[in-house]
């Protein structure tokens, strides 16, 4: 997978470079999404990681098929329990591809930005349609 998906490599250089990006996509999520950051003040660095750990896990997959439960409950789930907005996952898909790109400074290619564009794309699809 690692040497055909840009997306997965893009991640792998990353972790070589920057190690544990959990606080930097944070500090950028919050500072993008306020009200986020509000709705999320109660999580400490470990919930965060669980919580950027399950969306990475999202951002690697390429079909939705074998997630269509999973996501139909984590979409409500957190609309509902938490009071997470639709308008909130754009700023957090690019707070994490905003850190990633950090990370590789120079190294960032247009390959990794098309990779990345079409798969946020395809999962803020998935789960905009699973809101509605």
């Amino acid at each position: 997978m690692a040497g055909e998906d840009l997306v997965y490599e893009s991640l792998e250089l990353a972790a070589e470079t920057a190690g544990d990006i959990v606080p930097a996509v944070f500090e950028r999520y919050y500072q993008d999404c306020p009200e986020a950051a509000e709705l999320m003040s109660h999580m400490d660095q470990h919930m965060q990681g669980r919580m950027l750990d399950e969306v990475l896990r999202l951002v690697l997959t390429e079909s939705y098929t074998d997630d269509d439960a999973y996501l139909n409950y984590e979409v409500k789930n957190h609309r509902l329990a938490y009071g997470v907005q639709t308008r909130m996952y754009p700023a957090l898909f690019a707070a994490v591809q905003g850190t990633v790109k950090d990370a590789l400074g120079s190294r960032w290619t247009e390959g990794y930005e098309s990779a990345w564009q079409q798969r946020l794309q395809a999962l803020l699809a998935e789960i905009e349609s699973r809101a509605a």
